[in-house]
């Protein structure tokens, strides 16, 4: 059974309240219901039930292996499962851990490249890809080629291109576990920034307490495989985020209690 928790307060299993927002302005964004996924008879999830609300943002944390990616990837339909899977819009955005830009492009048509491809003229194509650039602060570096950018850079030209298609829903797969503890830091930021003023909606798989604290709205801790959702914590900092965040009580008593969480015996 799923059980949520505040930072200072135990509540009933599967309930959430939360002063920023009344029950009548919940929308639900994604969901997945009696989820399940078997690789060769290898069951990897089992029974997992989650929402998302729209512009909410949840991290998704759990052992190595437990099936994080793979609940990614049952949402986007890239493998079998059981259950079902709801999705309240058909502009998904996905972001995974290494990039998958092309070298042999420069930035603006790595990020044009979905408009592209949904046929879109190149002129227009790049109009629209120079606003999400913009976005993330690399108009300046529109016309260079990729493999002239740092990691971080990298990481923003990823950033632009999984929103250009104008998707309100996000899925994220360690996108800032690859670069250093600076940069990531500086994305960290950035990205609350972004998500929050175009209301987007985040699913963030993470292996990072502190990085799962600082940016998500709702915490699922998963357990070993097969995944089952093991806890649920309410994160009640205020959106975006911003550096003085790592000095709150409410963020350090929240990355102790699921420190303790996790070593603690699954009950």
């Amino acid at each position: 059974m799923e059980e949520v928790l505040h930072v200072d307060e135990r509540q009933q299993p599967g309930s959430r309240t939360s002063d920023r927002e009344s029950v009548h302005e919940r929308v639900l964004a994604l969901g997945v219901k009696n989820l399940a996924v078997s690789y060769d008879r290898f069951l990897v999830i089992d029974g997992l039930d989650l929402q998302v609300e729209r512009g909410e943002v949840v991290a998704v944390l759990g052992p190595s292996g437990c099936g994080k990616t793979t609940l990614l990837k049952a949402i986007l339909g890239l493998v079998n499962y059981t259950g079902e899977v709801f999705l309240n819009s058909d502009r998904v955005g996905y972001m995974p851990q290494r990039d998958t830009l092309f070298e042999w492009m420069n930035c603006i048509d790595n990020v044009s490249l979905p408009l592209r491809l949904n046929g879109m003229n190149r002129q227009e194509a790049r109009s629209v890809s120079m606003e999400y650039l913009k976005k993330v602060r690399l108009e300046d570096w529109a016309y260079s080629w990729v493999y002239e950018l740092s990691g971080g850079m990298r990481q923003r030209v990823s950033l632009a291109r999984a929103l250009v298609t104008g998707a309100k829903i996000l899925l994220m797969d360690e996108p800032f576990s690859s670069v250093d503890a600076q940069t990531r830091r500086s994305l960290q930021l950035l990205f609350s920034e972004l998500v929050a003023m175009e209301n987007i909606t985040v699913l963030l798989v993470t292996h990072s307490v502190e990085e799962a604290v600082f940016l998500a709205d709702r915490i699922v801790l998963l357990s070993q495989r097969p995944a089952r959702v093991r806890r649920i914590f309410d994160v009640e900092l205020k959106k975006p985020r911003t550096i003085e965040v790592l000095d709150e009580p409410i963020y350090q008593k929240l990355v102790s209690r699921i420190y303790q969480e996790i070593f603690s015996t699954p009950s």
